[in-house]
């Protein structure tokens, strides 16, 4: 499964891939700024995390607007850090795990 991370620091994007790897999200993709299409961009991702210190208003908008259009789940913490990003990754996991048999 795919996770979109919005905001973040340009100098913890590896650390956020890694620890992504490391929860299970290969395809972890780090938007430190608007870029075009994102919408688009969006649209097929399984989780957007959204980190509120560090990303324009504009962008929150149009990706809770993509968020709701295609029931994508957002998580918002305040911090952009290795430790605010771990357990919203953990969330997704257990969103999205496979029902025991």
């Amino acid at each position: 499964m795919s996770v979109a991370i919005l905001g973040g620091l340009d100098r913890l994007k590896p650390l956020y891939q890694n620890s992504g790897r490391e929860l299970g999200f290969p395809d972890l993709k780090v938007f430190g700024k608007r870029v075009p299409n994102m919408d688009r961009r969006l649209k097929g991702m399984g989780g957007i995390v959204i980190f509120t210190d560090t990303v324009s208003h504009n962008m929150v908008a149009h990706a809770v607007q993509v968020g709701k259009d295609y029931g994508i789940p957002i998580v918002r913490p305040h911090s952009s850090g290795i430790s605010s990003l771990t357990p919203c990754l953990a969330e997704f996991s257990t969103l999205y795990a496979p029902a025991p048999a």
